[in-house]
């Protein structure tokens, strides 16, 4: 028993720290918390991590089965198009790149449904996600296939790392320095953010993406 909660603790510690890597959901709900706040930026990290669980139930029960079809690569054309059109909604076309007044902020900000449904658009239709998961989990479920209750807590307990790392780090960007820098270069970094999402969506079409 404690052994199995450890290894619950274990993997969702490095579901968090992996929640900095490069990838088009870290990017999503960083650009959205120095943009729009730390609510906002939440929303999106909830709607991540709904449809985060629903990846895990499919990784923890039938995972391998469907990434194995035929027709998986049709999901991948699907989430490719979704960052693309991510990366069009966040560039700024016709901004020049300077100075930023937050103070104005609320004027543009997106409501918090939206971005919930974006988040979860953003997760749900990326398919390595789900292959992440099950190279993160395949190990343990092993392990402990006599505990009836071990998947299903595993994939409570991922949902919930998740959602805990999105908003520990959306708190973080709303610090002082963090902030600051957003303000004086928020063009610049707006371009960095859409060109990255359009970088992760050509990878999600290669044989042996980077995320």
């Amino acid at each position: 028993m404690t052994e199995a909660l450890w290894s619950i603790a274990v993997v969702c510690g490095l579901l968090v720290i992996s929640q900095l890597s490069p990838g088009p959901d870290v990017f999503f709900v960083f650009r959205t918390a120095l943009a729009q706040g730390f609510r906002r930026g939440v929303a999106v990290g909830a709607g991540i991590s709904a449809g985060f669980f629903i990846q895990a139930v499919v990784a923890c029960t039938a995972g391998a089965y469907v990434m194995q079809q035929s027709w998986s690569c049709y999901m991948l054309w699907a989430a490719a198009l979704w960052l693309l059109y991510l990366a069009y909604k966040i560039f700024p076309f016709r901004a020049a790149v300077g100075d930023v007044d937050l103070s104005a902020q609320g004027r543009g900000l997106q409501s918090v449904y939206v971005l919930l449904w974006q988040g979860f658009l953003c997760n749900i239709l990326n398919p390595k996600c789900m292959l992440f998961i099950l190279t993160l989990s395949a190990g343990p479920l092993n392990a402990h296939t006599g505990l009836s209750w071990y998947a299903p807590a595993l994939m409570v307990a991922l949902t919930l790392a998740g959602l805990v790392g999105w908003v520990l780090w959306s708190a973080l960007l709303q610090w002082g320095p963090i902030r600051t820098c957003y303000v004086r270069h928020t063009k610049a970094i707006d371009a960095v953010f859409a060109v990255l999402l359009a970088v992760f969506a050509v990878a999600l079409l290669l044989p042996g993406g980077i995320f």
